[in-house]
């Protein structure tokens, strides 16, 4: 129901690749409707509404709306309470105080939960008095069952169907970054119809498992790790299920030992290999010390998805840092805006 894909968009070919597919929590949908409200109030863009029509991209409303959908469709038939369900030390903590104020200002009982405050007993999921019917899911499957395992409350009742879960476990395999390599490799092609292999040729970069295997590179048979290793400066090596920019090794920012020993690794940990997309650059105003200066910054577009069917938002990054993680301390949050002249 809710998911984001991690996008490139190419203003000289006017064409979008895509990275990687967040299926299992994607995050910033909050910080933009709220960043957008913040710059809306500045002068400056009071100014440049004189002369431009300045369209915003706000998303809460749409996770809103698909969280209820996802309820309804579970069978739940009274007004819920939703409990934001990740740890109390994450870093986007700040992020459900914000979805907390808009879920209740739109008359929905709300409270941020850590999977460790939570008991599952005669049916009914709990943190303290508070009776949970519907998760926004936030915390990753992965800590949540290495931390609680399989007896772990949340798993229990959710797999009782006494509460309902946005996104579901299911998510997991989408979330992979191996999807995407499922889509790329040349052994699936028979999967897919010739417009979808024309999509995905156009839209998703070469990905790989990293594995001793034989494969294609264009139209060219290639011999997988010796060709990754003599073209490093082509090739990102990404944990299969991890976040926040932990793992990831450029080839062009690494040496040729480096590189090695990466690969290496690799292979004996679920990686993928995927070709490096030409990450696009433009001018943005900063004000440094008082004084308006423009830099040129690297951004990545990444739209929110609904019902893997509709686009309505999206995540914008800017930063020095080809790595574009702001988790990793590789670049800042922006709001998006539609924008015509008058």
């Amino acid at each position: 129901p809710l998911s984001r894909l991690d996008a490139f968009f190419l203003t000289e070919s006017g064409n979008m690749q895509f990275t990687e597919y967040n299926a299992e929590v994607p995050a910033a949908s909050a910080y933009n409707d709220v960043l957008t409200k913040v710059f809306l109030g500045l002068p400056v863009m009071g100014q440049f509404l004189h002369q431009y029509v300045v369209n915003p991209l706000m998303t809460r409303h749409d996770v809103l709306h698909v969280l209820l959908q996802a309820y309804k469709e579970w069978g739940g038939t009274e007004r819920p309470n939703i409990a934001i369900l990740d740890w109390h030390e994450v870093p986007t903590y700040s992020e459900f105080q914000l979805f907390i104020r808009f879920f209740e200002g739109q008359g929905f009982p709300c409270r941020i939960v850590d999977p460790r405050d939570v008991e599952y007993k005669n049916g009914r999921l709990c943190a303290g008095d508070f009776h949970i019917n519907l998760i926004y899911k936030r915390v990753l499957i992965t800590e949540l069952i290495e931390r609680g395992g399989l007896d772990h409350p949340v798993v229990k009742a959710v797999a009782d169907g006494s509460v309902c879960m946005v996104n579901p476990f299911q998510c997991k395999i989408l979330y992979k970054k191996a999807s995407l390599s499922v889509l790329s490799d040349e052994r699936n092609n028979k999967m897919f119809t010739a417009e979808e292999l024309s999509a995905i040729q156009n839209h998703i970069p070469w990905t790989r498992n990293v594995e001793e295997r034989k494969s294609t590179y264009g139209e060219m048979p290639v011999d997988l790790i010796p060709f990754i290793l003599k073209y490093q400066e082509r090739f990102v090596l990404k944990p299969n299920d991890d976040y926040g920019g932990r793992g990831i090794v450029l080839g062009w920012q690494t040496n040729t030992s480096g590189w090695e020993q990466a690969v290496e690794d690799a292979l004996k940990t679920p990686y993928v290999v995927q070709e490096r997309v030409p990450i696009p650059e433009e001018p943005y105003p900063s004000m440094v010390d008082g004084r308006l200066q423009i830099f040129d910054r690297m951004l990545d577009t990444a739209p929110f998805i609904f019902y893997g069917d509709y686009v309505d938002g999206c995540l914008t990054r800017l930063s020095n840092d080809p790595l574009l993680n702001v988790s990793a301390g590789g670049g800042s949050s922006v709001p998006t805006f539609v924008v015509a002249e008058r």
